[in-house]
């Protein structure tokens, strides 16, 4: 078996323990961190961070082994200041245009809003797009469509929970499968600094929380219209910005690499 051949291996395999340890236990040790550190957001940070160990250990089998480069094979290592302007700027039309259509959420939680922007933003962007879909592309043969379909489709199911209506769930599903497309071309775009997606899951989220906007994915007309906008502005500048030295998805990287 080949290095990128068994890669694939490591990371599927670990990726199903963290999935199954995750599914198991993370209420149960959400709960008794939380009651230890008495705040909600940090037993839910805590948490996470406890739960990502099967992925980085997945990473750190990857050839090269070990702790060198896990920042790198993770995309945390690329520049900070890039990825928060993305986000801020393009989010700009979307948090411009909810001002003026949808009042402001005075009944909002602080540990609510931190738990559903900064930290479940943070690591769906380490899990999804760094380990699944990003070393996954990266470091074995298979191309954008297939690494992207799978970690796009896992990502979207996992986003059920949202509702028992079945069109409302079935705008959920494509939403969040198209969010996770958009979300894993930019962090490839943007030659694998997670900090991109991971500010502008962070912005998107927040606007949705700050503003009275829907208590869904599925959103309603208005806040999909300005939703569009944020992603055409987020696209439109990815494909300018990336044009002088040529976009990273291409033809020959579509399905499957040599």
């Amino acid at each position: 078996m080949n290095n990128k051949n068994l890669n694939l291996l490591v990371l599927f395999l670990f990726f199903g323990i963290y999935f199954i340890l995750d599914y198991l236990f993370f209420a149960t040790v959400q709960s008794r961190i939380t009651n230890c550190v008495h705040n909600r957001f940090l037993g839910h940070v805590l948490t996470y961070s406890i739960s990502l160990l099967p992925l980085l250990l997945g990473t750190m089998l990857l050839k090269p082994m070990g702790l060198t480069g896990l920042l790198d094979k993770f995309g945390l290592n690329r520049s900070f200041i890039q990825g928060i302007s993305f986000g801020m700027l393009t989010t700009l039309p979307m948090f411009l245009g909810y001002v003026f259509i949808f009042p402001f959420n005075r009944h909002i939680d602080p540990n609510s809003f931190l738990i559903n922007s900064v930290s479940s933003g943070f690591f769906e962007e380490i899990i999804f797009r760094a380990y699944f879909f990003g070393l996954v592309f990266r470091y074995t043969r298979l191309g954008f469509i297939p690494a992207i379909f799978t970690t796009s489709l896992i990502f979207a199911f996992l986003h059920l929970y949202q509702s028992q209506d079945l069109g409302e769930l079935i705008l959920i599903f494509g939403i969040t499968f198209l969010g996770s497309i958009l979300f894993s071309w930019l962090y490839a775009e943007w030659k694998f600094n997670l900090w991109v997606p991971i500010a502008l899951h962070i912005f998107m989220n927040s606007g949705w929380m700050i503003f009275d906007v829907a208590d869904t994915a599925a959103g309603n007309r208005w806040s999909n219209f300005f939703r569009f906008f944020t992603i055409v502005c987020a696209i439109t500048w990815t494909v300018l910005q990336q044009r002088r030295t040529g976009l990273q998805i291409k033809g020959k990287n579509l399905w499957l690499k040599d």
